[in-house]
This record gives C-alpha cells, structure tokens and sequence, in this order.
C-alpha cells in the first residue's frame, strides 16, 4: 500500500501538476499537451538508465490512465456534453494534477482537445516506460490498453461532438456576449455602467436577498433587457454578483442572470441548469428533445409581441396577405412581380431550426413547408438577417423575419421596413388586440417539475403591475 501511495503522490500528483504548470502561461497552452511528452519521455528514460524503472510503475501508470479514461467517458454521458454538469466532478477529481491545464484552457475554450490531451499525455507515458522496459510478457496487455485508449479517445470525442450542448451550437460564432448575439447586449447588463435597463419609479414589491434564492434566468437574443431588468428590480445586489461572475469565463455573462441564446437556453432548462427560460415557444426538435430527457414544460404569457416580415427599404411593396408570404416561403412565388412589385427575384431569408424566430416561422406556415434555403439564405444571427436584407446586392430582392422588439428596440436599423400583413401594421393596439394576425406571447417557460417557491413568486411578479410595467417599458406590450 506504501508503495502505491508513494507512487500516487511521487509519480502522478507531483509529477502531472508540474508538467501542467506551463498552462497557465496563456500562450503556451497549445503547446503544453506537446512539451508534457517530450519531458516524459527524457524523464522516464533517466529513471530507466538509473534503475527505477519497474514492472510495478508500469502498472499503476496503466491503472491511473485508464481510471482517467473511464471517469471522463462517464462524466460526458451523464453531463450529455454541458461543462456547467455536476457531473464533470468525477472527471476532475482524477485528474487533480491536470488543474494548471484545466483552469488554462478556460481562456482558449476548446475543451475537447484539453480531455484528450490529458490521456493522451498519460498513455504517451505508459509507452515509454513500457518501450524501455520492454517487458515481453506484457506486451499484449499493453497493446490492449492502446487499443482502449485510442478506441477511448475517438468515442468521447464522438459523444462530445454529438452530444446536445454541441450538437446545437450553429449559430454561436458571434462578435457579442462571449459569441452567443449577434448584438451588443452589453448595455442591458445588470451590472452595465451605461444601464438601459427600464427602472422602477417606486421600491419593487419583492425582493430576493440571498443568493442561493435566486432563480437562475437565461432565454431568447431580444428578451435579455427583460427578464435582465427584471433580476434588476428583484435580485438583491445582482450587479455586484454578477460583476464578480462576469470574470469567470465559464459563464456567458454571469451565472444568475445569464444568455445563451434560444438555441441553448432550452436545453439548459431542460437539462435543470436554469429555472426559467424567456423566450418563443420551442421548436419541433425542442420539444423532442423536452420529451427524451423526461420532462415537462409550463408556459405563463408575461407579454404580446407580433412576429414580423421586413424588406428593404427600396422595396416598393408595404403590404403581403398571410397565403403570399406561405408562397414565398415554400417557394410558389419567386419574382416580386408576383405579388405586385418589381421583377426581381426574391431572396427569402431564414434561421436555424432552434431559434425562436425560426420555431414561430414554423407555427406560422402550418402544413405549408419551408423550402430548402440557397446556402446565403440561411443566417445564423437575427442581427445577420437585417443587415443583409438592409444591405443585400440584390437589394430590394430580400425578405426576413423577426420579432418587432428585436427589430426596432434592440437592432435599429434605418433600411428595412415592417411590412403590414393582410392590410394590418404591427402597431402596439393591433398587437395588443391581437388585430395583426401574427400576434404572439411572449413565454416565461419552467419546468412542471420546479417547485421552487420563489420562482412560482416570481412568475406572480412577471403578472404584477410592477412587472408588467417593466415589460411593456422595455418595448413589448403588456397583458393589461
């Protein structure tokens, strides 16, 4: 037991912690995975020309690998590919020595290749003490734990790649929010110096004090102001909490009040990351991903919003029946000529199949299918859509679609134009009145099974005149 201990703390503790030690110099991450081999390499070898070398090493080194190996294949499947997981503590509890590289690749964020670098590292080590004890006896175990460990390695990067926090990540390329907007949010914040944040004229009629009470929000591109004001006027303290956390780059904005986007805040909510998610209901793909982790949605309306079609400015047309935009969309009618405007054809923008504004495009169409869009038509960004309807070669050719918040509060942008549908403009009473026939809510979406007692308050709130008035303040429209 002595021995094992020994060689626990001497020949893996001590020895992997310093071999880590170059990774928390920024710029020499990439290498370190590289500089860990060669260094073994020379060390193992003066241990072999000094005699310290064993059969014994060899097999606790080939334990501890593959102790590692299990613990990160089982810390994927059960955290299903999210890094906030508790389930990622098995991993890192075997791999302590590793935490130098561990808390270095924070800043480069390509996880993965910091999983397989580690085994990597620890079986390029059994390789060279094996190739310098050429223990010929056990040759066929080590080839077997070769095998293992390469077999190991393509699969836990299969489940990572594959697994729902990656498989859905199109779309998170951006300029903004550490990559998940396509527009500046910086100044909806809670701890945003410039605030433009709606405030309370009076004291909020509930408060949450402490910390560990606060439900953790995340939800839709244009529904951050919101519920981010919201925490504002509720969650005690949350710019300072939230300033601290905005240092850690393991969370997008902060870890109360965070944003992922529609596209991953769904499957945080799913997943019990967060309490509640703001934001359209969830696509077809959502839902069946809602149904395979075995939960239950509840969708409380806090506000109405109409979904809106926009084109160029240039663009002589104003007005499109509810049928000629299903035309446009499944591809009926190509020519702008069609529907009364120039002879141009038409470049009909969409969005990925997760976005909210994509999920709504598809209640809206029905049983009417979308047509398969030309590579330029697909867009990641909502903010992508109305620079390039705004700014498109074709010009007048173009059409997209949105939420009218999004549109005229957050992405103002001076050449589009909301067009009206069947004669009816998007104005806050038609909206309110549902008039405009593509009035929707917007959701407040929890799990049946968070029984929490301050998000049930919160919800309460969200209805409140108080929040209410945050809601409609911020641009949308209330429910009173």
């Amino acid at each position: 037991m002595k021995t094992y201990l020994k060689l626990y703390f001497f020949q893996y503790l001590l020895l992997f912690f310093c071999l880590s030690l170059p990774a928390m110099t920024l710029y020499l991450i990439p290498l370190v995975p590289f500089l860990s081999i060669l260094f073994l390499a020379i060390y193992q070898y003066v241990r072999y020309y000094h005699h310290k070398l064993n059969e014994e090493t060899l097999k606790f080194h080939t334990t501890i690998s593959l102790i590692v190996l299990i613990a990160l294949t089982i810390s994927l499947i059960f955290s299903r590919g999210y890094l906030s997981s508790p389930a990622w503590i098995l991993f890192y509890i075997t791999a302590i020595p590793f935490a130098p590289y561990l808390f270095g690749v924070i800043f480069i964020g390509d996880y993965m290749v910091c999983f397989l670098s580690i085994v990597l590292i620890l079986f390029s080590n059994i390789l060279f003490i094996s190739f310098y004890l050429k223990p010929v006896h056990y040759i066929k175990k080590i080839c077997l734990i070769i095998l293992i460990a390469v077999i190991g390695m393509g699969g836990n990067n299969f489940l990572y790649q594959n697994s729902q926090s990656q498989r859905y990540k199109g779309g998170h390329d951006f300029e903004y929010m550490n990559g998940y907007s396509s527009t500046d949010l910086s100044d909806y914040t809670p701890y945003a110096t410039n605030s433009k944040l709606v405030t309370l004229k009076e004291p909020s009629s509930f408060i949450i004090e402490k910390e560990a009470d606060m439900p953790i929000l995340d939800g839709a591109e244009a529904c951050y102001p919101v519920y981010s004001a919201i925490a504002k006027a509720v969650y005690k303290d949350i710019d300072s909490l939230e300033r601290q956390y905005q240092i850690d780059y393991q969370y997008t904005n902060g870890k109360i009040v965070t944003f992922t986007n529609t596209s991953i805040g769904y499957s945080r909510l799913f997943n019990g990351e967060i309490d509640m998610f703001f934001g359209a209901k969830p696509s077809a793909s959502q839902l069946e991903e809602a149904k395979s982790s075995g939960v239950e949605l509840e969708y409380t309306p806090i506000g109405k919003e109409a979904f809106v079609f926009f084109v160029n400015q240039k663009n002589p047309i104003d007005n499109l029946s509810t049928q000629q935009i299903k035309d446009i969309y499944h591809g009926s009618i190509t020519n702008w000529k069609e529907v009364g405007g120039h002879n141009h054809d038409i470049s009909a923008f969409q969005r990925p199949e997760r976005s909210g504004s994509q999920a709504m495009m598809n209640y809206f169409m029905g049983d009417t299918s979308l047509k398969e869009p030309l590579t330029y038509e697909m867009l990641s960004g909502m903010g992508g859509i109305i620079n390039e309807v705004a700014q498109y070669y074709n010009e007048d050719g173009a059409i997209g679609y949105t939420f009218k918040y999004f549109l005229e509060g957050l992405h103002q942008e001076d050449h589009v134009k909301i067009l009206s549908v069947d004669g009816v403009y998007p104005t806050s009473e038609n909206i309110k009145d549902k008039t405009y026939p593509i009035s929707t809510y917007l959701y407040c979406v929890t799990l049946k099974s968070n029984q929490k007692e301050n998000v049930k308050k919160l919800k309460n709130y969200l209805l409140s005149n108080q929040g209410q008035y945050i809601i409609e303040k911020t641009g949308y429209c209330s429910l009173k």
